[in-house]
C-alpha cells in the first residue's frame, strides 16, 4: 500500500461537514441515520492508550487504497483520524453492496476482536486518510484489560445491527424512486467533498445502476442536477428534499 510519510504530514484532504439533517427530511426514513456517526463518545479513547497490550501503527493512505479485504483473516482494528472510508460487501456475481460509510473519529474493523471471524466486508478509502491500526498481542487479554473500551465497542456493534435492520426495513418499505432520490440527497448532503457516481447511489439505494439512471431525466427537468459539472452535482438540494416529503 502506498503510504504518506507520517501521521503528521500535511496533505490535501477534503472532509465532510458536520452531520446536520434538514428538518424537511424524514430522518427516520433514511438509512444510516438511526444513530449519531461518529458517536459522541468515540473521542474518549485514544489509540495510544492501548500500547501496553497492542501494536499501534500510525499511517497515512491515499484515496482508492484498500485497508482490508472481505474474507481476509482478522488483523486488528482501526481508528480513522481523518478521511472517509466505505465498507462494501461483494457478492458472487461481482456486484458490490455499500454497507456503511465511516467518517473522521470513528472506529471500524473491530467485529473480529471477540472471535475468529475474518473481515466480512472490504474497507476502501474514499479520500486520503490518516489512521491508527491497533493489533492486540492477545485478543482475550486485550478485552480484559480495557473493559470500558470493550463496552463501547459492544454498543457500536449493537448500533450497527440496528442500522442494518433499519436498512432492510427501509428497502422493503419504500419504492425504488424514493430510495434513489433519498440516497442521492443523503450522500451529496453529508459527504459533499466526494465525487459520487450513479453506481454509488444505486448501491446505497439497493438497486441496479441502470434502474437509478431512470430518474435522471426527472431531476434534470426540475433543475436539481447540474449538467455542466462532470461529477454528480446536486445544485438544488432544497427542491430534491421537497420530493421526499
Amino acid at each position: 500500500m502506498k503510504k504518506i510519510n507520517s501521521l503528521n504530514d500535511e496533505t490535501t484532504l477534503i472532509f465532510p461537514g458536520p452531520l446536520s439533517v434538514n428538518n424537511s427530511i424524514p430522518e427516520r426514513d433514511l438509512p444510516f441515520l438511526t444513530h449519531q456517526h461518529p458517536p459522541a463518545s468515540s473521542t474518549l479513547f485514544s489509540p495510544h492508550h492501548f500500547t501496553s497490550q497492542a501494536m499501534v501503527r500510525n499511517i497515512g493512505l491515499t484515496a482508492g487504497e484498500s485497508i482490508y479485504r472481505q474474507e481476509q483473516l482478522y488483523q486488528g482494528f482501526w481508528y480513522l483520524h481523518s478521511g472517509v472510508v466505505r465498507l462494501y460487501h461483494s457478492v458472487k456475481k461481482g456486484d458490490e453492496i455499500l454497507v456503511r460509510i465511516y467518517q473522521q473519529n470513528e472506529w471500524f474493523g473491530f467485529a473480529g476482536l471477540a472471535g475468529q471471524m475474518p473481515y466480512h466486508c472490504t474497507a476502501k478509502l474514499m479520500l486520503n486518510a490518516r489512521l491508527s491500526h491497533i493489533i492486540p498481542y492477545n485478543k482475550n487479554e486485550f478485552l480484559l484489560h480495557f473493559p470500558a473500551f470493550c463496552q463501547f465497542l459492544l454498543m457500536q456493534m449493537a448500533n450497527a445491527l440496528s442500522d442494518a435492520e433499519h436498512r432492510l426495513a427501509w428497502i422493503a418499505r419504500f419504492r425504488t424512486r424514493y430510495r434513489v432520490l433519498s440516497s442521492l440527497w443523503y450522500l451529496t448532503h453529508h459527504f459533499p467533498g466526494y465525487h459520487w457516481t450513479w453506481r454509488d447511489v444505486a448501491e446505497f439505494a439497493g438497486c441496479e445502476t441502470e434502474t437509478a439512471l431512470r430518474f435522471t431525466k426527472e431531476l434534470r427537468l426540475r433543475g436539481i442536477l447540474d449538467d455542466t459539472q462532470r461529477r454528480l452535482h446536486v445544485c438544488n438540494a432544497e427542491q430534491l428534499a421537497a420530493l421526499l416529503i
